[in-house]
């Protein structure tokens, strides 16, 4: 006996299977959709000629609400994403959902650019609309001039897949000649190289003192470098690393600084500055100084100029990104 399977709504993108949608009837729970999905990735995605294997994304409706995700057998419903528009108000109705994301043009765009695999669990990722949003700001400004800019994402909606496709599109620009990816202590050095690995192994050569990252510097070949900004700062204000360190003086750099709130607000902002004529800075902060905790009269603002995006505490508590905050006394134990 031979199963049909009947998928409700297959969208084709240049002829093959690349999004799959499944539809339940209104006051039934979304997750059933999901859980849909999951049998057929047991039962049917991997049969005759896996056509369905390349599906890259999902999306799931009971017509009010509606949740799109990444193709991966190994994902929770913790991992579906409502759409959002800029200001980050949920789009959860099927039709304009449907009118946001699954118009042509976006969402070609939103597979091509915005579906990472993360190359050391083998999983498909996709970002979600804050993420979104924030790498095209900063994409927008690099095409249109050297204005900088920062984004201010809450710690803990995923900042590092953010910074990382954000870097790596930026680098596909041929008008730069450089993305330096800045952190403020060696660990996040380490670790950052080591996640941006993971998305793209090879992609980043981790910078093990001020040499390796003036060699780094220096290289044409190497378009993308972690280094903390004490290695940074050392490369640009050493005299043994004048002459290696001339050349990048005039080409258009891009930095992007790792919580920026805690870096930048001493001399070595200043050095950066001064001694690459072309830089262009973005920063990446949960927790910006504002007129309202400046450190003296600086702010983020004044270091970075425009806040290119937010994505707030109560943003990432009402996704349920992050956990609610318990106010009064601490439960006992």
């Amino acid at each position: 006996m031979v199963t049909v399977t009947r998928y409700d709504v297959t969208l084709l993108v240049n002829g093959l299977p690349l999004i799959q949608i499944e539809l339940k009837r209104r006051g039934i729970e979304l997750k059933e959709a999901f859980n849909q999905i999951n049998r057929y990735h047991r039962h049917s995605f991997g049969a005759g000629n896996a056509l369905f294997q390349y599906v890259q994304l999902f999306v799931i409706s009971n017509g009010v609400n509606t949740k799109y995700y990444a193709n991966n057998r190994h994902q929770d419903f913790k991992q579906t994403f409502f759409w959002a528009d800029e200001d980050n108000t949920p789009i959860t109705r099927l039709e304009a959902f449907a009118d946001a994301f699954l118009e042509k043009c976006f969402v070609s765009k939103m597979i091509a650019k915005y579906v990472v695999l993360h190359e050391s669990d083998q999983v498909l990722m996709v970002l979600r609309p804050y993420q979104y949003y924030a790498v095209e700001r900063i994409l927008d400004r690099v095409m249109k001039g050297r204005k900088n800019g920062y984004i201010w994402h809450t710690t803990g909606s995923g900042k590092t897949l953010t910074s990382f496709k954000a870097s790596q599109v930026i680098v596909e620009n041929p008008k730069v000649a450089k993305v330096v990816f800045v952190v403020d202590r060696a660990d996040l050095d380490y670790q950052t190289t080591k996640e941006f690995n993971y998305f793209s192994p090879g992609s980043v050569d981790g910078t093990d003192n001020t040499t390796a990252l003036v060699d780094q510097m220096a290289d044409p070949d190497t378009k993308l470098v972690v280094t903390t900004i004490q290695k940074l700062n050392t490369a640009i204000t050493r005299e043994r690393h004048a002459a290696a360190m001339e050349a990048l003086k005039d080409e258009r750099i891009v930095f992007v600084f790792d919580e920026c709130h805690r870096s930048q607000f001493g001399d070595t902002h200043k050095n950066i500055v001064a001694f690459f004529s072309k830089a262009q800075m973005f920063g990446f902060t949960g927790t910006p100084i504002l007129k309202e905790n400046a450190i003296g009269k600086r702010t983020t603002a004044n270091l970075f100029e425009e806040c290119l995006h937010r994505y707030v505490i109560t943003d990432a508590i009402r996704d349920e990104n992050v956990l609610r905050f318990s106010v009064g006394n601490p439960p006992e134990i």
